[in-house]
């Protein structure tokens, strides 16, 4: 398959993952949980920039560090994964860091310091010639990618975006990012009550997207395609043992919009990013664990997907 060039711009940050025995947790002075306190790099757009670097794509990465220690981490390994960081700015007063505990059932409780990161605005002028050089633009749902959203789609390009946690079809902080995008992923997180392929179409109807996945953790995925105007689920597979599911939801962004961005047909997409999922939350760290491209393509030839027919429209 051709390489295809993404350009992708969000957050970046340090992260340390922290295993706990349950929660809630109580209060004591120390313990030591040895080989149980993992840091690395991570943020939704170095999650996303590495996975897709793996699997064999070209990636212009844009985003905002602080000059200091772990901003300059974070442009270090982006280079050891091949990532183009020329448009990686160091002007935060200083870099976004997040904390995240993980219990023995794979509970996950996440601290996240976003720092001055929400108060600023990315400049199109200074992103322009990497939009327009890319096949693909990913923009996550963070604040300095609003001026970029409308600009992107004048331009001709595919927009995909992840906006994580929405309650419903008018959120407000999510909304620009819906109305401009694609393709979208969302969380089964937040829809406590509704009936999923319902929200899905009503999201459809209220913003013509093209593709929009619903990640439902431990159940597997949902997506609609609004050219075959149905809705699918796909039930979860294991391929190995779960460390933790930090960074799951990124992984299978990634592998989706890889696999669909080279022509391949959306459920067969989405069952190769369940693959790429699968694998990946086998190691901790949200930017680790990922599969290339041809070991993905290997997985398939053995693995037979439960698919359901949910719903036309």
């Amino acid at each position: 398959m051709a390489k295809k060039t993404i350009y992708v711009s969000g957050l970046l940050n340090f992260e340390t993952i922290l295993n706990v025995e349950s929660f809630p947790i109580n209060y004591f002075p120390i313990t030591y949980p040895f080989f149980g306190i993992n840091s690395s790099v991570s943020g939704t757009a170095f999650n996303i920039s590495t996975a897709l670097a793996k699997l064999g794509d070209k990636v212009y990465l844009s985003s905002y560090v602080g000059d200091d220690l772990l901003g300059k981490t974070i442009v270090s390994e982006a280079k050891k994964s091949k990532i183009d960081t020329s448009n990686i700015k160091m002007t935060l007063e200083s870099t976004p860091n997040m904390v995240v505990l993980v219990d023995a059932h794979r509970n996950v409780q996440t601290y996240c310091d976003l720092k001055n990161v929400q108060d600023i605005e990315s400049n199109f002028e200074e992103e322009k010639l990497n939009i327009e050089a890319s096949d693909l633009v990913v923009l996550c749902n963070s604040n300095f990618n609003r001026p970029l959203l409308k600009k992107a789609k004048e331009l001709g390009k595919k927009v995909a975006t992840d906006v994580h946690i929405i309650g419903s079809i008018d959120d407000p902080f999510n909304e620009d990012f819906l109305r401009y995008s694609d393709i979208v992923f969302l969380s089964e997180r937040g829809l406590t009550g509704k009936i999923y392929e319902d929200f899905l179409v009503d999201l459809y109807n209220a913003y013509h997207n093209e593709i929009i996945v619903l990640g439902e953790g431990r159940e597997g995925a949902m997506i609609l395609d609004a050219k075959k105007r149905v809705v699918y689920h796909i039930d979860a597979i294991t391929i190995r043992k779960i460390a933790n599911t930090v960074g799951g939801r990124d992984a299978m962004f990634s592998a989706f919009i890889h696999f669909y961005l080279k022509g391949i047909d959306s459920l067969e997409a989405l069952k190769l990013a369940e693959i790429f999922v699968s694998y990946k939350i086998g190691e901790s760290g949200s930017a680790k664990g990922f599969l290339s491209e041809k070991e993905v393509l290997e997985f398939a030839k053995t693995i037979d997907f439960a698919v359901y027919k949910i719903r036309e429209f």
